[in-house]
């Protein structure tokens, strides 16, 4: 991978970052609870999220690594989604369950 190659995917992983970060607390302010689910993460790492100012954001987003997680990584979860068996409503339905199973989990 060239340099340019290589500083354009670093850009695009911060900018990834910065999104999640921003999404991550307009979820949580909106509803607690839901955001929490929603994330997959414990009272505690929603209170540090909470309470991270604008400069704290940017400076955790730039990163080069990123700081959410794919949670997607179950083959049954992906699976599920991929297939035209369950459509609409009843598909995501499923796909809640089996995350909400898995967030449980690992609790």
């Amino acid at each position: 991978m060239s340099t340019k190659e290589t500083t354009a995917l670093l850009q695009d992983i911060q900018e990834v970052n910065l999104s999640y970060l921003m999404l991550a607390q307009r979820l949580l302010r909106e509803n607690l609870a839901a955001g929490m689910f929603r994330l997959g993460i414990g009272e505690d790492a929603a209170g540090i999220l909470l309470e991270l100012s604008p400069a704290q954001l940017v400076k955790l987003a730039s990163s080069s690594s990123l700081v959410c997680g794919f949670r997607l990584d179950d083959y049954s979860l992906l699976s599920s989604l991929t297939r035209d068996v369950l459509d609409g409503v009843l598909q995501q339905a499923h796909a809640t369950i089996l995350l909400s199973n898995r967030t449980t989990q690992t609790a």
